[in-house]
C-alpha cells in the first residue's frame, strides 16, 4: 500500500507539472516573437510603418525660424513704412519731416556732416540708430536705419521678397540695391561686399529716399535718383 501510494503521488505530480508548462507556453510567447495577429485588434508591424517620435522633421526646404520671422513680419513692415516715407523705429519720415521737429523731440544730434554727393546735410542720432538727410529748406529727404537687428537680413532674403532690384551698384567695400516702392519713394539696402571667405552678405543699413527733395531748381540741379 505504501508503494502504491507513492506511485499515485508521483503520477499526479508529473501530470500537474505538464499542465503548468503547457499553460506557460500558451500565454508567454518566446522573446522576439510578434505572436499570431490574426485574431488581434492591433495591426502587425511592417517595414513601412513610421515609429512615433517627437523629433522635428528634417526638411531642408522648410525656412529657419529667423528667415520665417523676417519674411513674414519684418520685411513686410519695412515695405509698408517705406511707402509712407518712413523706416522702422522712427516717427519722422522723408518728405513730410522737418529737422526742427526732430531736434525739438530728440535733441541735438551726435554728428552733422555735409555730403555733396548725397545732395544734403546728414545728422546722426547714435542712440536711435537713425540718420537723417535734409536739404537747405530743412526738409528731410532721406531717413536711414542702422538698427542692429538688420544684420540678420541677407541679400538673398531681400531679393526673394522684393524681387529683382531696379538699382544694383557694387563698390570696393559694399553693394547697394534699390527698389521703387511708390510714386514718391525709393528704398535702398546697403550690404558689405562679400569677403574672401565667401560668407553671405547681410544688411548693414537701409534708407528710404525722397528723390524730389534733392532737386535744386535755383542751381539747375536735377538732384539724385538713388
Amino acid at each position: 500500500m505504501i508503494l502504491s501510494t507513492k506511485k499515485i503521488s508521483i503520477t499526479i505530480l508529473a501530470l500537474s507539472l505538464t499542465l503548468m508548462i503547457g499553460c506557460s507556453s500558451a500565454t508567454n510567447p518566446s522573446k522576439g516573437s510578434i505572436g499570431n495577429t490574426e485574431n488581434q485588434n492591433v495591426a502587425p508591424v511592417t517595414s513601412t510603418d513610421k515609429p512615433a517620435t517627437n523629433a522635428p522633421e528634417n526638411n531642408p526646404n522648410k525656412p529657419s525660424p529667423v528667415v520665417d520671422q523676417y519674411q513674414n513680419k519684418v520685411l513686410p513692415d519695412i515695405l509698408k513704412l517705406a511707402k509712407e516715407g518712413k523706416i522702422i523705429n522712427c516717427e519722422f519720415g522723408a518728405k513730410t519731416g522737418i529737422m526742427e521737429n526732430v531736434e525739438q523731440k530728440w535733441g541735438k544730434p551726435d554728428k552733422t556732416d555735409w555730403v555733396a554727393a548725397a545732395k544734403g546735410t546728414y545728422i546722426t542720432y547714435l542712440k536711435k540708430n537713425v540718420v537723417f538727410g535734409f536739404n537747405k529748406g530743412a526738409q528731410i529727404f532721406e531717413v536711414r536705419s542702422h538698427s542692429k537687428d538688420l544684420g540678420k537680413i541677407s541679400i538673398t532674403m531681400i531679393k526673394k521678397y522684393f524681387g529683382t532690384p531696379a538699382y544694383d551698384v557694387k563698390t570696393k567695400t559694399e553693394e547697394i540695391i534699390g527698389y521703387k516702392v511708390s510714386q514718391d519713394y525709393k528704398i535702398l539696402f546697403v550690404f558689405p561686399k562679400v569677403s574672401v571667405s565667401g560668407t553671405g552678405q547681410f544688411l548693414n543699413h537701409y534708407s528710404v529716399l525722397y528723390p524730389q527733395g534733392t532737386v535744386n531748381n535755383m542751381a539747375e540741379d536735377p538732384g539724385r535718383q538713388w
